[in-house]
């Protein structure tokens, strides 16, 4: 299981990215397990955050809570809130078995910035080399 967070330029990107995570959910080439959305709207003193932000997050969430002390950590999301700008917004990804290049194609075209990750270098490295973003801080997906 990984968790990653990525940063969108627009406060609606990562309701975008959901949408299209869940229809890629629903093929099996990912194993969303629960999804937080952080936005900070132009107009607003801090970020703002909605956590559990999928049926599937929800009671997966609750589940491993009980069960493994799992889901998004609380320290990933303040860290993740931390790195945030007026008029962006980010995802925090909790997920397994995601058919990486698949999700890849699926955010063609679409700017995001790996912000953080539980994953190691070299792991982070072959994700943004996935999503075609320089190993030095790119845009990119999953």
């Amino acid at each position: 299981m990984s968790t990653t967070a990525w940063r969108f330029r627009g406060t609606e990107e990562a309701d975008d990215a959901v949408l299209r995570l869940k229809q890629l959910g629903g093929q099996e080439l990912i194993d969303l397990r629960d999804v937080a959305v952080i936005r900070w709207p132009l107009y607003a003193a801090a970020p703002q955050v909605q956590e559990h932000v999928t049926d599937e997050g929800s009671k997966a969430a609750s589940l491993a809570k009980k069960f493994s002390k799992a889901g998004i950590d609380g320290s990933m999301i303040d860290s993740v809130k931390g790195d945030m700008t007026p008029g962006s917004s980010a995802l925090v990804l909790m997920s397994t078995d995601s058919e990486v290049d698949a999700v890849a194609k699926a955010f063609e075209g679409h700017a995001m910035e790996l912000m953080r990750s539980d994953l190691s270098v070299k792991q982070e490295d072959q994700l943004r080399a996935a999503f075609g973003a320089p190993s030095d801080g790119g845009q990119g997906p999953a």
